[in-house]
């Protein structure tokens, strides 16, 4: 963190790059697992007075200073700097009709044994 920074004519900007600064270092000293729900980032930031909602979340990672910390956010999980993303399922879960199948297969199965 740069004291300009801190500095700014926003102090809740300068309350966000001290939280999410010091989150990022946690991080990467193993404190802390990088394994984050939205709602456990909202929650940190809320410890230390920073009021968020998702939106504000969603559109801040776009631009400094959290898109200096955090990446992208999949689904519900936060994906900071330096971890790798996780892949995303892109096959569609089986049609009802399929489903009903399957569990005819394994009931079937069940009763076998």
């Amino acid at each position: 963190m740069y004291l300009f920074e801190l500095d700014s004519e926003e102090p809740l900007v300068a309350k966000i790059i001290a939280v999410s600064d010091q989150l990022a270092t946690d991080v990467k000293l193993g404190k802390i697992t990088p394994d984050w729900t939205v709602e456990d980032l909202l929650r940190y930031y809320s410890k230390y007075d920073v009021v968020l909602s998702r939106n504000d979340l969603y559109n801040m990672i776009k631009q400094p200073p959290l898109m200096n910390y955090i990446t992208n956010i999949q689904g519900d999980n936060v994906i900071f700097k330096g971890q790798k993303e996780k892949p995303v399922n892109t096959e569609p879960p089986p049609a009802p009709e399929d489903q009903q199948k399957i569990v005819k297969k394994m009931a079937k199965k069940a009763s076998k044994k």
